[in-house]
């Protein structure tokens, strides 16, 4: 049987004013309606297709995105070290997020989310978290002011899971960028709203890079393993490099996510050159040997800095990527200014995978 079509360019546009709605017209009292949507949206592009099918997600799994979003987000943030001003922002109208006190559990006795996931309490915050969102945000996210849109998944879950109606998850793959960034606006006004966290934001300069940037010093950490992983080469010339970084090979501005098996080791000019582009089809063969060479030392060098670990999604968000610049006719990045169309070559490469 074959696949159910795709949603029509009407209903892509009808979807995105959905989305519009929920932002603007939602009655938000915590971030929580922000985090499940970013959840969604997220998962759609891993496990989703660009059809018109169904997509089944489990509550646990949108909890394990849920504490993945909130673990950066306990941490303690303030304006500086001469001010002397820290501490947890606070993520509700009224008493703090409880969603906060499951990650500070999680926090106490592991110092990074890789080291999270491998412990025992773990299961018992993803159960917690999973109970919080059939609470509160699961069936409040599409609530507006005046009436209820139905538009993303229809009654409560069954069997510990939703259903994604027809088309939800292609769109929300072809539209994934600008969901994130619409959703992570208003998330962090929402935030700057809050008249207690006032003491801590100061001007706020770094608040969009502290909720929602990558993990500096987690990538600080992952430099020397993918360095010698990769010989002191970057990957995209493949000259020497005597003052390396790190770079998100499927850009960061396209799935804001750290996985270890998408980080880099590049010159510091090509990754500047690169920026938001996809790279060319001859360094995604590079990509993928180099992850098919050494993919056990990377997902250690990850667990070690604690970036999260999942090959299996970084070759998905890969496919997704790559199939959605060759939709939109994007150009992927060979060398300094020099780019080039993407052909159909991409899909065997990541067949190999």
């Amino acid at each position: 049987m074959s696949a159910p079509a795709g949603p029509t360019p009407a209903e892509q546009v009808a979807f995105l004013g959905q989305i519009e709605r929920l932002l603007s017209e939602g009655q938000f009292v915590a971030t929580y309606k922000y985090a499940l949507l970013v959840s969604i949206a997220d998962l759609a592009v891993q496990l989703g297709r660009d059809d018109g099918s169904e997509l089944d997600l489990s509550i646990r799994l949108i909890a394990e995105q849920f504490i993945e979003l909130y673990w950066r987000q306990g941490a303690p943030y303030g304006r500086g070290v001469a001010d002397g001003t820290y501490g947890t922002l606070i993520q509700n109208t009224g008493q703090q997020a409880s969603m906060l006190a499951i990650v500070e559990q999680l926090r106490i006795k592991s110092p990074t989310i890789t080291i999270a996931r491998a412990s025992k309490a773990w299961g018992t915050a993803v159960t917690q978290t999973a109970r919080l969102i059939e609470k509160m945000p699961l069936w409040r996210l599409q609530v507006l002011r005046n009436e209820t849109l139905e538009f993303l998944y229809s009654g409560s879950p069954v069997a510990g899971s939703i259903r994604l109606k027809p088309g939800v998850s292609a769109n929300f793959r072809r539209f994934h960028g600008m969901i994130i960034r619409m959703t992570q606006s208003e998330w962090q006004r929402f935030i700057q709203a809050i008249p207690s966290n006032a003491s801590l934001l100061g001007a706020t300069s770094d608040l969009g890079q502290f909720l929602f940037g990558a993990e500096r010093a987690a990538l600080i950490r992952m430099l020397e393993p993918l360095a010698d992983i990769q010989h002191g080469l970057c990957l995209y010339c493949m000259k020497r490099v005597d003052a390396g970084e790190v770079d998100h090979f499927v850009p960061w501005s396209r799935y804001p996510r750290d996985l270890a098996h998408n980080l880099v080791f590049a010159h510091k000019q090509c990754n500047r050159k690169k920026s938001d582009l996809l790279a060319a089809e001859a360094h995604l063969e590079s990509w993928v040997q180099r992850n098919a060479d050494h993919a056990s030392t990377i997902g250690d060098a990850g667990r070690h800095a604690g970036v999260l670990v999942d090959l299996a999604a970084v070759v998905s968000v890969a496919a997704w990527a790559y199939g959605h610049g060759a939709g939109l006719r994007a150009s992927a990045w060979i060398a300094g200014d020099t780019v080039e169309q993407l052909t159909e070559r991409w899909q065997s490469i990541l067949s190999r995978e």
